[in-house]
């Protein structure tokens, strides 16, 4: 039986909870933490003094301590700040995917290992294991009917020593809740030191029944939804309410430059919106561009929101980082053969991933068949079948 020591992030949800359990009963010496990341006592949202208040009670009836990490200015540096910055830029941003990486993968991760920790643990419904031995119910028969992914996993266990030294983050087995696009910020040394206890289990089948036969108060707790610092997720009003003045007004436009109406702050609207667009067409118009510096919010077709491509910065590799620049360099113009989403509750696309020529650093991905709405600001993440190879911030899309 294990005893190696194991930092659970615990958000006082069923799934950090089950996953305390889990780790328990494989014979873990457990810790619970739980991050306060904003607010300044208790609440009803993620993060918040009330979680930790319900993580603490399910530590204590498994019988392993718990403790509460005050977390908020690196929360506020990391995460909020740049949520701002991003909406002002005109871009989409993804606080979710920041949050893991600088804080649970990051700040917390370096708290568990200053805390003699070999592990940290979370909630999340994604998978880790290595190329040798990953797992899951629909990864053959993906693998098989996708014979390119397959080989470029193979020169990647080649090339790294051997199947069972490269580190994998891969899909969760329930479709409906895998959360590996949200991760893809987990390197291969953040691997080495995770365990995600949910990837092979079913939310409601599995986990709510476990917490249920264990009396956990929170077996019917609902899931956290929207953006945990933002009340009833009112974007707009938050960003009013720290900058102490209403977001400016400013014009609608068609795609030829024609003013349509007026709108209360460009970035009440989001790339391929449809609905609540305060002007009335006589067909069904999409928000295909929004340029914060013009303040303007461009109106077009569907088709206008289709493209090819997109180029991406800020890129990370859940992959070994210095075997895929290698496949990079050498795949050159025709570039290596992946799958890709470009938003969480997205299907994966087949596309092609190399190198940018005119963006250093910057990763072009082309898809074999248009895409749509892709999101400047927004995360892509490829795969090779079901395994993460990386992922980075989409700059624009061609």
């Amino acid at each position: 039986m294990s005893k190696e020591r194991v930092l659970v992030a615990m958000s006082g949800g069923v799934d950090s909870s089950v996953t305390a359990y889990l780790l328990k009963q494989a014979g873990y010496d457990c810790l619970g933490a739980t991050m306060l990341l904003h607010g300044s006592g208790p609440g009803d949202t993620c993060g918040s003094g009330s979680d930790a208040d319900d993580a603490a009670a399910v530590a204590h009836s498994l019988g392993f301590a718990h403790k509460t990490i005050d977390m908020r200015k690196t929360f506020a540096h990391e995460v909020i700040e740049k949520f701002v910055r991003t909406y002002e830029d005109g871009r989409t941003p993804n606080p979710c995917i920041d949050c893991n990486r600088y804080l649970k993968f990051g700040a917390l991760l370096e708290r568990a290992l200053e805390l003699d920790c070999s592990y940290i643990a979370t909630g999340h419904y994604a998978q880790v294991s290595t190329l040798a031995n990953r797992s899951g119910a629909s990864t053959s028969a993906e693998l098989a009917a996708r014979a390119a992914e397959t080989e470029l996993l193979g020169k990647i266990a080649q090339r790294s020593g051997g199947a069972d030294r490269v580190h994998t983050l891969s899909c969760g087995v329930d479709s409906t809740k895998d959360q590996s696009y949200v991760l893809y910020s987990l390197t291969q040394e953040r691997l080495m030191h995770t365990l995600l206890p949910l990837g092979g289990l079913r939310k409601e089948r599995d986990v709510r029944r476990i917490a249920r036969e264990q009396g956990f108060a929170n077996a019917a707790k609902r899931d956290s939804q929207g953006i945990c610092f933002v009340p009833k997720n009112d974007v707009a009003g938050y960003l009013e309410r720290r900058q102490g003045a209403p977001l400016p007004a400013g014009n609608i436009i068609n795609t030829a430059g024609e003013i349509l109406g007026t709108h209360e702050g460009a970035i009440r609207y989001t790339i391929g919106q449809r609905k609540g667009l305060g002007v009335a067409c006589a067909h069904p118009v999409y928000v295909t561009d929004i340029d914060t510096r013009a303040n303007t919010v461009t109106l077009g077709e569907r088709e206008d929101l289709l493209a090819r491509g997109l180029i991406a910065d800020d890129w990370i590799w859940s992959a070994p980082a210095n075997v895929m620049e290698e496949l990079l360099d050498e795949a050159g113009s025709e570039g290596l053969p992946v799958s890709a989403k470009i938003r969480y509750r997205h299907a994966s696309r087949m596309a092609t991933l190399r190198r940018s020529k005119e963006a250093l650093g910057a990763i072009v991905l082309t898809f074999d068949a248009p895409e749509l709405a892709i999101a400047p600001g927004q995360a892509v993440v490829v795969y090779a079948g079901s395994v993460v190879l990386g992922g980075g911030t989409v700059l624009r899309a061609f």
